[in-house]
């Protein structure tokens, strides 16, 4: 069952303030020029650290805040209403890598790493996808060799978040054959100083942030977590990344939405707001019900993982839901707004270009719907399919005894026509 309320405690609703004061003083005002760069300053996650934004659910004792999943994604959604490139870096940096190493990590690992992370001295990268390899985690090519005490890396990792200036990164590698002939896969923490970074990707939205292309030529990494089990680490932190995306799809829609609605009721033609033509209206009543129906879903599955249950499903459902709606309320608005949404004298244009990726990061739309029907017909419950009982033809009382009946048009008799 779908829950609707979600209680804050007084220092999760102090931190949401901080964060809207963040977004509003040094993000939103600097927001077109960081896209036009395609480049994000290194200072503005350290701002952001200092304010907890870089490890929000990681416990105190490793320097993060230890909030809930569910004031989390509230952050990365008021987030992405000013930046989503920033926003999607920061929630990317706190579920995949800060995630990983705090479900998984030794005590040594944990004390050593996560306090330079939550703090936003260091920035974390997650590698998952290849040229080859993406939601078919079967079909990873990086491989890692035992070396002395820690491993050699060999591969390649593609279209990964933050990874040319990450500090450290999480890789996803194969360390040898089960023993049913698969790929073992295991987890793996790598420093900066091994690994080169090919290039930036450029892309169609997120511009400014460090979508990447890395290489690993022998690099010295250290295990994480027992061998052989990352590709259910890895699943398990994708649950919770995909409620971040969610929360950042509903950010964006939100800003979106608001930009649309306030137009429509400024801009007159024909002597009339064009809030008063029902198209118009029509659009805005759409995005508004999908708009909160992508929140409620996202805080339910984070409401789910506050109360440690599994939430694959729900995860998958709100990143599903909240990213196609997404996209389409972006679209309303910029139809809206016309021809000025079109251009970029607004920031219309640079919603619906992020808003597109959050139907594909971390598993695409088409990968959510299949992971959401597993799950759907496991749940099905059995049905004894039991046929209607005989019962006898209605009897025409006007139809004399033993004759036959008159046929009516539209009746069928069973003869060939």
């Amino acid at each position: 069952m779908m829950t609707l309320e979600h209680p804050l405690d007084e220092g999760s609703r102090t931190f949401l303030k901080e964060v809207e004061e963040f977004g509003r003083t040094e993000v939103a005002p600097f927001a077109d020029q960081w896209d036009h760069d395609e480049q994000l300053p290194r200072e503005i996650f350290t701002k952001a650290g200092k304010i907890g934004l870089m490890g929000m659910v990681a416990p105190r004792k490793y320097g993060g805040r230890g909030l809930s999943y569910v004031t989390a994604a509230l952050a990365v959604k008021d987030l992405g209403k000013q930046y989503a490139s920033l926003a999607m870096d920061i929630a990317a940096h706190n579920a995949l890598a800060v995630g990983q190493i705090n479900m998984f990590g030794r005590e040594d690992q944990k004390r050593a790493y996560l306090p330079r992370l939550t703090s936003g001295e260091w920035i974390g990268a997650w590698g998952l996808t290849e040229p080859n390899a993406g939601s078919d985690t079967g079909g990873i090519e990086t491989k890692a060799e035992p070396h002395g005490d820690h491993w050699h890396v060999n591969g390649m990792k593609h279209f990964i978040t933050t990874g040319r200036v990450a500090d450290l990164v999480v890789v996803i590698a194969t360390t040898g054959r089960t023993e049913t002939g698969k790929n073992e896969i295991s987890a793996f923490i790598m420093m900066k100083d091994q690994v080169e970074g090919v290039r930036k990707i450029h892309t169609y939205g997120m511009r400014a942030s460090e979508t990447s292309e890395l290489r690993f030529t022998n690099s010295k990494a250290e295990i994480l977590g027992e061998r052989g089990r990352g590709r259910e680490q890895a699943l398990t932190v994708l649950d919770r990344g995909r409620i971040s995306i969610a929360a950042l799809a509903v950010g964006i829609a939100e800003a979106a939405f608001d930009r649309a609605n306030s137009y429509a009721n400024e801009r007159k033609q024909f002597g009339h707001a064009i809030g008063n033509f029902q198209a118009i209206q029509w659009m805005l009543v759409d995005s508004a019900m999908e708009l909160e129906a992508s929140e409620v879903m996202t805080l339910h599955a984070a409401h789910l993982q506050d109360r440690g249950e599994n939430t694959t499903k729900e995860s998958a459902m709100a990143k599903l839901f909240a990213s196609e709606s997404a996209v389409k309320i972006c679209d309303r608005s910029m139809q809206i707004h016309g021809g000025y949404g079109y251009s970029r004298d607004l920031p219309i244009e640079r919603y619906l270009r992020d808003a597109k990726l959050c139907t594909i990061g971390e598993g695409t739309s088409e990968v959510q719907r299949l992971v959401i029907a597993r799950h759907v017909l496991k749940e099905a419950k059995p049905l004894k399919l039991a046929h209607r009982e005989h019962r006898e033809a209605n009897v025409d009382p006007m139809r004399p005894a033993g004759g036959n009946a008159q046929q009516q048009p539209g009746v069928e008799t069973g003869r060939g026509s």
